[in-house]
């Protein structure tokens, strides 16, 4: 069976399809914490693919870090133009 839709029909369904996945886009980054420009240290070893112990050496070696008590946390542009510079 198969289903002929006008064309105004199937451009309404492109929108909400759109729109639905843009707003899961968004969930799940506002969930991740990656739509803030500041991330704790997990998600920097997540962002940047590396454990713990390499985020920690990095951070000795000059990886820029805002530390708040005993708080630290990265942000993203820094992190970027750091890598760019020690590659």
């Amino acid at each position: 069976m198969q289903v002929i839709l006008p064309d105004e029909q199937i451009h309404q369904i492109q929108i909400l399809l759109s729109n639905l996945i843009q707003k899961e886009i968004e969930q799940q980054l506002e969930q991740s914490g990656l739509n803030s420009p500041y991330l704790n240290k997990q998600q920097a070893c997540d962002y940047l693919g590396i454990s713990n112990n390499t985020l920690d050496n990095w951070i000795k070696k000059g990886l820029p870090a805002i530390k708040i008590g005993k708080t630290i946390r990265f942000h993203i542009e820094s992190i970027d133009r750091w890598l760019t510079t020690h590659n």
